[in-house]
């Protein structure tokens, strides 16, 4: 991915966006001849602004790919809009997380009893929230195997209630069941983030989780096969464990099967009518046809043929597609023509996620400079006189205060008034 521009925008208004977009690229060289002619596709987080339809006015024939792991996320925060009890259990979480992120009393108090039960304290971050999946899960597996300390600190403090649903067995099955679901989610999170994920790749990664999910529905998964062997361990023996219907127990069918219903509509299927483009890019991909229904010549592939020309902007020799065609039934195994490579090339062009964009935008947060934290925005006053404005250190300030303990002996002191670093000469 190139970063041709960093744009500051004066509203957030979806014509602003595209007017500020495109002046960006005219000024590149892009001009709007050209994106008319090679604009193939355009890829947001999904934002009503970002969604493209001001572009889709000025080029008609553009894809617009709304972000898999925004959608990915969408889906799973259905589910838990849908399926009420999830909520019981994101509460709960959260409030082990409130326990111990506002006290750091709670959480030393937390520490020493880990040490003596000899179990290594994973930060406690907050479950199901605006975050990817990923940070979810690591929250979830954080409490897993923080919980026999968890239960001996709750039960010595004022906690007493949250103690008895650590020693109910159905919360320990619901946290491993959410955990192994997470896992899943996570997993295709990452995929979906590599810049090696091609659509043709993401599709085939999303129908093997619906698979996995669709397995764990039918079974049982890694962590919940753990529970009974983790109440007899020697870890959790001081936990009295009781099947109390007392708390809300997650509907396990009912919530995967939900799961995999919005994964299907948010992910398989598009809301700008893409689904018919991805079956052209199919002609491309060997290992999506229908061999048994193939015949040299094609005749219904090369139907489609001009269509995926259009689309990709970029002509397909029908003799070349011949040739392709009639190596792989026959399994030849011949180099793949020149312009057949060339247009799968340009379907790996088409971004599938903008998460490559936002780490980059999340990079800046571990930048720390003399200039970064000290950046004044000028504005203009009633008198029209030019005044600078302090602009906040963008999550650096907390960076500072601690690379600072760290390079005091390098001569490095810390200005508070000015939140920079100044050297010592």
């Amino acid at each position: 991915m190139l970063f041709v521009a960093l744009k500051e925008l004066m509203s957030t208004t979806a014509e602003c966006i595209f007017n500020t977009l495109l002046s960006t690229l005219n000024d590149c060289g892009f001009h709007n001849e050209y994106l008319k002619a090679n604009l193939i596709a355009f890829c947001s987080d999904g934002a009503s602004t970002m969604l493209g339809r001001k572009l889709l006015e000025s080029f008609p024939k553009i894809i617009v790919w709304h972000c898999l792991n925004h959608r990915l996320q969408l889906s799973l925060n259905d589910s838990i809009s849908e399926i009420k009890h999830v909520n019981h259990l994101k509460i709960f979480l959260d409030k082990i997380y409130s326990v111990y992120h506002q006290s750091n009393k709670n959480q030393t108090e937390l520490e020493t009893i880990a040490k003596e039960l000899e179990i290594e304290i994973i930060k406690i971050g907050r479950v199901l929230g605006p975050r990817w999946a990923a940070c979810s899960l690591r929250a979830t597996i954080a409490v897993w195997r923080a919980y026999p300390a968890l239960y001996m600190h709750f039960c010595n403090s004022s906690h007493s209630g949250m103690a008895k649903r650590l020693a109910n067995i159905n919360f320990l099955q619901d946290l491993a069941l959410m955990i192994d679901i997470l896992e899943e989610f996570s997993l295709l999170l990452i995929a979906l983030q590599s810049r090696s994920t091609n659509i043709h790749k993401a599709q085939r990664l999303i129908k093997r989780t619906i698979r996995a999910l669709e397995n764990l529905k039918m079974g049982i998964g890694k962590h919940e096969s753990q529970v009974e062997d983790l109440i007899k361990s020697e870890k959790f023996k001081d936990i009295p464990f009781n099947r109390s219907n007392k708390f809300i127990v997650l509907p396990r069918t009912m919530l995967l099967e939900n799961i995999i219903q919005h994964m299907n509509l948010r992910l398989l299927s598009d809301g700008n009518n893409n689904e018919e483009i991805f079956h052209y890019f199919d002609l491309l991909e060997p290992a999506t046809w229908p061999y048994e229904e193939i015949t040299s010549p094609w005749t219904a592939a090369e139907r489609k043929l001009n269509c995926l020309s259009e689309i990709l902007k970029y002509p397909i020799d029908l003799n070349d597609f011949r040739d392709f065609v009639d190596s792989n039934i026959e399994s030849k195994n011949d180099p793949i023509p020149a312009i057949i490579q060339k247009a799968k090339k340009i379907v790996s062009t088409i971004a599938i996620s903008t998460a490559e964009a936002e780490r980059g935008f999340s990079l800046t947060n571990a930048i720390c400079t003399k200039v970064r934290n000290s950046l004044r925005s000028h504005i203009r006053s009633n008198d029209n006189k030019s005044v600078g404005k302090r602009v906040n250190g963008l999550g650096c300030n907390s960076i500072c205060k601690i690379m600072v303990k760290l390079q005091s002996k390098a001569g490095y002191r810390y200005t508070s008034s000015t939140k920079i670093y100044e050297r010592n000469l």
